[in-house]
């Protein structure tokens, strides 16, 4: 007579928390890689213009509007733990057959079409991901200490992209090939980590509604709150006013006003990044003390809108890269306060739809911002591509900032 296998015994918070992050790292060091890698090939390689180039990145960011919503849903019905696993796996094949086709063909074989079908094939699994993984950040961070578990998580997914960005910054030298084998083994690596994870508490027994309703239930939570929701509608701003210029026209200032490749790219990645660590591991010790999230998160997108000021005046090379550590010190406030913030207020049955929500703010307005700044600068200039966003975040902070009580909400687990 067949036994059924018991399920293996779950390791406590204080031992499943570093596998979490482990797992966490195999993902956003490729993440990091493709950052460069991506826009490096639209850009470098195919030489495409400044339209061409918005929506290749859009292509990247693109599925997050579709796949964020769905993803968070199935996360929220089904087992994170176990989902998680799958997306490791699929997230590996994208990079597999782009590296397969370059060592057959040569970089003849590459085409923009190409790039764009591995844009929105990378993009949908990693949307399906992002809510699942922080669904089970609750269930591995200690009792009490769940500002600090997002704080250190996100200052280990910047400091994975920053190593990343620094694996890519030798494409120019190495080509595509290595730095894709290296992508989808690390992300396969990350298997290793995610099967030794605990599954979360089981989800109570009750019908289930359509997906469009449960996802009008995740919107409606977030409505009724006047915490969340001006955190998310000012998170969809950074997504369409800072992530869009981000990813579409800094490339092509790089290439274009300073005339540079993957290592001025990667420099001022490296940048952006590194701030975002400084920024989230300053908060790691911090982050039980700071009550005025709201606050924090006002300051550091305003301060965003001066970088794109300043950045539009197309300063000298270092003077650039030094504006983009500025940048990341805003964004990783912005970033890790705003989590905490959905964390902590979330229920649980509806935290991953929430986080997709969060998410959906920064890769779904992100594909917007894209397409509009790599039109906008193809029709009037690098310059006029960087000032519009910045005017247009600075009236959205001021609406949030009448509306909401944003700048005096306290945020307490």
């Amino acid at each position: 007579m067949d036994q059924a296998k018991s399920p293996p015994p779950s390791p406590d918070a204080s031992s499943a928390f570093p596998v979490y992050l482990a797992g966490l790292g195999t993902w956003f060091v490729p993440l990091g890689i493709q950052m460069v890698l991506f826009p490096w090939l639209v850009a470098v390689v195919l030489r495409m213009d400044a339209f061409a180039v918005g929506v290749a990145q859009a292509a990247v960011m693109a599925p997050s509007l579709l796949f964020l919503p769905l993803g968070g849903l199935v996360a929220d019905r089904g087992n994170p733990r176990r989902l998680l696993l799958l997306y490791h796996m699929l997230y590996a094949a994208p990079p597999l057959a782009l590296a397969a086709l370059l060592w057959s063909g040569g970089q003849g074989a590459l085409s923009y079409p190409l790039l764009i079908a591995y844009g929105i094939a990378a993009g949908a699994i990693g949307a399906f991901a992002i809510p699942t993984r922080d669904a089970l950040l609750p269930v591995v961070a200690t009792k009490g200490a769940l500002p600090r578990a997002v704080a250190l998580a996100t200052a280990l997914q910047f400091g994975g992209q920053l190593l990343g960005i620094g694996f890519a910054s030798s494409a120019d030298r190495f080509g595509a090939v290595p730095l894709l084998l290296l992508h989808a083994g690390m992300v396969l690596v990350g298997c290793l980590a995610v099967r030794k994870l605990p599954d979360p508490p089981p989800h109570p027994p009750g019908a289930h509604a359509g997906f469009w309703r449960s996802v009008g239930e995740g919107v409606s939570a977030a409505a009724k709150s006047d915490q969340i929701w001006p955190v998310l509608l000012l998170n969809f701003g950074v997504g369409v006013f800072y992530v869009g210029p981000f990813m579409a026209v800094l490339p092509l200032v790089v290439r274009d006003n300073y005339h540079g490749g993957a290592l001025e790219l990667s420099y001022v990645n490296l940048a952006f990044w590194a701030a975002t660590i400084v920024a989230s591991m300053a908060l790691v010790g911090l982050a039980r003390r700071f009550t005025l999230r709201g606050r924090l998160i006002g300051v550091a997108v305003m301060v965003g809108a001066g970088v794109l000021f300043a950045m539009a005046t197309l300063p000298p090379f270092p003077v650039f890269v030094a504006l983009n550590f500025v940048w990341g010190i805003g964004a990783g406030i912005t970033m890790t306060q705003s989590r905490t913030v959905v964390q902590i207020v979330a229920p649980a049955t509806h935290r991953a739809r929430l986080m997709s929500l969060f998410q959906l703010g920064l890769s779904g307005g992100g594909p917007i911002g894209a397409f509009l700044t790599g039109t906008i600068c193809s029709m009037w200039g690098l310059k006029t591509a960087m000032l519009l966003p910045a005017v247009a975040m600075l009236l959205l902070i001021g609406v949030v900032l009448v509306r909401s009580r944003l700048w005096t909400m306290r945020t307490v687990e």
